[in-house]
């Protein structure tokens, strides 16, 4: 049996684009292939270390000495070999190098680029009317003029200037009343510019629809590339890196 199209599934994995389907087939394979199942446990166990650095309120550079600290402890796990045989060793490590380099994407891009920086102790000073609706996996929240992002929670509260980041396999559901909403999809960052008569968005990078069933003013959703302003009851953005 061949272990190619796993290992590039496990590599989907990593990256965050792997389906529904595909991780269902991963996860059957991987119960009858010991390395397959070792490289995965390895990867699962990197979110895990990941997910738990910003399981409470943290700043970046709390956070990113918690996943050193924890992979240190876990070196053994990770990085001892077992089970492989010698057709699958350069390709084994490849995938521990994409590993390491998925952590540090994600600490670039979840971070927000936010530096080392200590946390600020300003309180945010605008409360906007915004609640959680539905909220799957880890989505994590930083308020303006901060670098302490925290995981939102479904009675977190939201203010003018937040920074929403979806990592893998998350997402939430920003409800603006109590008939329009906005979904955030996974691996996205969206930012809370503007909620006064005007609503404004800015989605760095990532996908999010707006689902507008009642009057609320002008609503836009900004983007790297241009500006999309609402027209319709329902619409979609999305930003892909280049």
């Amino acid at each position: 049996m061949t272990c190619e199209k796993y290992k590039n599934l496990i590599e989907k994995y990593i990256e965050g684009i792997i389906s529904d389907g595909q991780l269902a087939e991963l996860k059957t394979h991987t119960q009858m292939c010991d390395s397959c199942r070792d490289q995965f446990e390895r990867c699962v166990l990197l979110q895990d270390v990941v997910k738990h650095a910003f399981s409470s309120r943290t700043s970046a550079e709390q956070a990113g000495a918690s996943i050193l600290d924890k992979l240190s402890s876990e070196k053994n796990r990770l990085l001892a070999p077992a089970r492989y045989n010698k057709a699958l060793l350069g390709r084994e490590a490849a995938v521990a190098a994409g590993i390491i380099l998925a952590v540090g994407l994600y600490l670039g891009f979840a971070l927000g680029r936010a530096g080392t920086g200590k946390p600020s102790s300003a309180p945010p000073k605008s409360q906007v009317p915004i609640s959680i609706g539905d909220l799957e996996g880890t989505v994590l929240v930083r308020h303006k003029d901060s670098d302490v992002w925290q995981t939102l929670q479904a009675g977190s509260n939201i203010y003018l200037g937040d920074t929403f980041h979806s990592t893998a396999r998350s997402a939430c559901v920003l409800k603006l009343d109590d008939k329009s909403k906005l979904e955030l999809n996974q691996n996205s960052m969206l930012v809370l510019n503007s909620y006064n008569g005007q609503t404004q968005f800015f989605l760095e990078h990532g996908e999010c629809t707006a689902s507008l069933e009642s009057h609320h003013g002008p609503f836009f959703i900004d983007t790297p590339n241009g500006r999309m302003e609402a027209l319709g009851t329902e619409f979609t953005v999305t930003v892909t890196d280049e």
